[in-house]
């Protein structure tokens, strides 16, 4: 299943209201008629929409003679006895009416999804996300109705609930592209979090954690033997995610995470066609071509023009159908794409450093934190914030980050960074493709975001990971064939040993200078500047004057206030929407 919706009533004298049911059956799915199959259960006290593109061939939906329902969107994968059941029988794994039975198969599993559960016999209503968090369920309780969607826009379609802007979830999608922990750009819309569990019932509603990341483990002492382990659980987690598939689509860049993977799958015999949208003249794409030509029997590489920050969904999904219609070429599940995000955090330990772990050894969190943020050049946009907001907000941003570190107190502090980033930075990273598998019905098999390959990593000092020391054993480990020809790394971190002489594109060369652009090209960078802070309903946060003095240095070339328009765009976006909820 690809996307569901739904609203729930927490007390047993209420409904869902029609004009609810009526507008969540009408934005659950933007896809055409007769594109998927639509799912819908309609009770007095719960209303459930679901969309399936029909991507893993098999629904995942299941409604009993009690009334009891239960759904999934993405992919589980569990295991009995070593093998992987059939997705019906894996939804009925995690369709237990005992709740303690029920996390059990939820820490049991592997995979991403999103799952929702009605149990009739007791009237409770579970929702709950995998055990990183990456298929989100966002949720509001307002009004006595708990209503829930795996897609941030279903909520924001709805004039029927309150969407009045956070301060702290707004400032902190501008600072880190993503607001952290629970918030959303919205006071009362949440989301659930990594491994956990939503229950509604008329006692209300709790939220429980059906896996404890913070466990006591036994730490390894040979980082070349945990990376054997490593590897050997990433190979199973593909195994597990390919199944019977022999001719399959992934994405290929120049880096180390899509190769992994596609090096994994030609290993296991499979026929790769290998989608590349990088830039001409990029490293991304002439490491690919290299790379494919040492395996040309067995993968076919494919480049289509790219675009900076694109939906990725979009170009495969346009680049896929051209392939069909020209060469049928026969794949087996032709909505699947597998994906190498992930990798960089999960494996990579990428934005942390020596220098933070030099300080976790103190044990000073705060110190910790400053070194982070600095390192990451991770700052509120104060030059344009109004003076309150100048004040008040990077020192909630400072407080935020700490909780979130010290949401899991292992011993290792570093390990602490490196969870605050798997569950804030690396989750998030596929919102976008999530926010519009309606329109494009791609699935992604992500083995970096594997449960049992994490809890690996998450087991090794956190010294080990950093800089890619880690990764470049695992990578060691790869067939022969897959470390032949060069590959990109990021700048100091463990670098490539092939040698290469290129005059490409390095990914992550940053942009020209202010002074080198033109004055037309700076001025229309601060026209852009401008553009985005012509809010419908004005932020309390901002100071227009700071906004026009901004735009004007940048355009004279004395100050470069590029990094503020994304923060601009963030809550002209958002600000729309409340404004046109306080006008409906």
């Amino acid at each position: 299943m690809t996307v569901f919706a739904g609203a729930y009533a927490l007390h047993g004298d209420q409904v869902v209201p029609q004009h609810l049911k009526d507008a969540l059956a009408r934005i659950t799915s933007r896809a055409d008629k007769g594109v998927g199959t639509r799912y819908c259960s309609d009770q007095s006290r719960l209303y459930l929409a679901k969309w399936d593109s029909g991507a893993f061939g098999e629904p995942a939906w299941q409604e009993s003679d009690d009334g009891s329902i239960c759904a999934l969107a993405g992919d589980p994968i569990l295991t009995r006895q070593g093998k992987r059941p059939e997705r019906q029988q894996q939804l009925l794994s995690l369709a237990q009416t005992s709740r303690a039975l029920a996390a059990e198969a939820l820490a049991a599993s592997r995979g991403s999804f999103a799952l929702v559960h009605h149990v009739a016999q007791s009237g409770e209503l579970r929702l709950a996300t995998d055990a990183v968090g990456l298929r989100t369920i966002y949720y509001t309780v307002q009004n006595g109705l708990l209503v829930f969607a795996t897609a941030l826009r279903v909520l924001e379609s709805l004039a029927q609930i309150d969407k009045r802007l956070s301060d702290q979830g707004m400032i902190e999608l501008c600072v880190f592209s993503f607001p952290l922990a629970d918030r959303t750009p919205y006071d009362r819309i949440k989301v659930l979090r990594e491994a956990e569990m939503l229950v509604a019932s008329e006692s209300g509603v709790t939220l429980e954690r059906y896996r404890d990341w913070a466990s006591p483990v036994n730490q390894p002492t040979d980082m070349g033997e945990a990376a054997k382990d490593i590897h050997a659980e990433f190979e199973r987690g593909i195994e597990l995610r390919a199944g019977s598939d022999r001719h399959v689509y992934g994405f290929l860049s120049g880096g180390m995470d899509s190769r992994a993977i596609i090096a994994s799958l030609v290993k296991g015999g499979r026929k790769v066609e290998a989608l590349n949208f990088s830039f001409e003249h990029s490293q991304d794409l002439e490491f690919a071509r290299l790379f494919v030509g040492q395996i040309a029997d067995s993968c076919d590489l494919h480049c289509s023009p790219g675009a900076a920050y694109a939906n990725y969904a979009f170009l495969a999904k346009a680049a896929m159908r051209t392939l069909e219609s020209e060469q049928k070429l026969g794949v087996d599940r032709p909505q699947c794409i597998w994906s190498g995000d992930g990798g960089s955090v999960g494996l990579g330990h990428v934005y942390m450093n020596a220098q933070m772990l030099d300080i976790a050894r103190t044990g000073d969190v705060s110190a910790l934190v400053d070194a982070f943020m600095s390192f990451n050049h991770q700052t509120a946009p104060v030059g344009i914030l109004n003076g309150e907001a100048r004040v008040r907000l990077p020192k909630n941003i400072v407080d935020s980050v700490k909780s979130e570190v010290n949401r899991y107190p292992v011993h290792d502090l570093g390990r602490r960074i490196y969870f605050f980033l798997l569950f804030n930075d690396q989750r998030r990273h596929l919102f976008k493709h999530f926010e519009t598998i309606d329109q494009h019905g791609l699935e992604v098999l992500t083995p970096f975001y594997d449960a049992a390959f994490l809890s690996k990593v998450a087991a090794t000092p956190s010294q080990w990971g950093i800089l890619h020391r880690l990764y470049a054993s695992f990578f060691d480990l790869l067939p022969a064939f897959a470390t032949r020809t060069p590959w990109q790394t990021y700048p100091g971190h463990v670098p490539c040993p092939v040698s290469h002489d290129t005059a490409a594109r390095y990914q992550w060369t940053g942009p020209l200078p202010l002074r080198q652009l033109a004055l037309a090209e700076r001025a229309k960078l601060s026209a852009d500047l401008l553009r985005a802070s012509r809010f419908k309903q004005q932020p309390p946060v901002f100071s227009m004057p700071r906004i026009w003095l901004a735009a004007l240095a940048q355009t004279l070339g004395l100050r470069d206030c590029r990094h503020l328009l994304p923060a601009l765009r963030h809550y002209k976006h958002h600000s729309a929407v409340a404004a046109r909820h306080s006008s409906g």
